[in-house]
């Protein structure tokens, strides 16, 4: 048994480690994104609207059927943008809070979302971090937003008066 991140074999009992796990965007599970509206992706995530965002993959299992955990901290009033996966996804909240619409979520509460469903957050007061499992290692993702900039413009906005 290894202590490095990466890939376990499915059908194999496997430990994973936290401190070695590489980030969402080094893992590779992350296959194609897409951005239905006027801008770019690069709009959506200016470095003044992400702040200390984080989120790291402690564990990934091998083959189609792989399954994947990803954990997530999103700092006071960040906004995820509107926006789809390929595969089913189930949050779980482990500290602070999401707003979805109207509906404030905390600590252990979650939320499912299947596949190619539109969905849209902000982190609460005290940010949140949350454990994504996903029946997946490969996904698409699909952004929704249709200005990139107003977008970017709101998401900072938000971030600065949390602080």
């Amino acid at each position: 048994m290894s202590d490095k991140a990466g890939p376990v074999p499915q059908g194999k009992l496997a430990l994973f480690r936290g401190d070695t796990a590489p980030s969402l965007e080094e893992s590779g599970m992350v296959v194609d994104r897409s951005f239905a509206g006027n801008g770019s992706l690069k709009d959506l995530f200016e470095p003044r609207t992400v702040g200390n965002a984080s989120s790291r993959v402690p564990f990934r299992q091998e083959g189609a059927n792989g399954m994947s955990l990803v954990d997530i901290w999103f700092p006071p009033g960040f906004l995820l943008p509107r926006h789809s996966h390929s595969a089913d996804c189930l949050y779980y909240v482990m500290e602070g809070s999401v707003t979805m619409g109207t509906r404030e979520l905390g600590p252990g509460d979650g939320f499912f979302v299947p596949a190619d469903h539109p969905y849209a957050y902000s982190a609460g007061p005290s940010g949140v971090k949350l454990l994504e499992f996903r029946n997946s290692t490969a996904f698409d993702t699909k952004f929704y937003e249709k200005d990139a900039k107003g977008f970017a413009d709101r998401a900072a906005k938000s971030l600065a008066d949390s602080s």
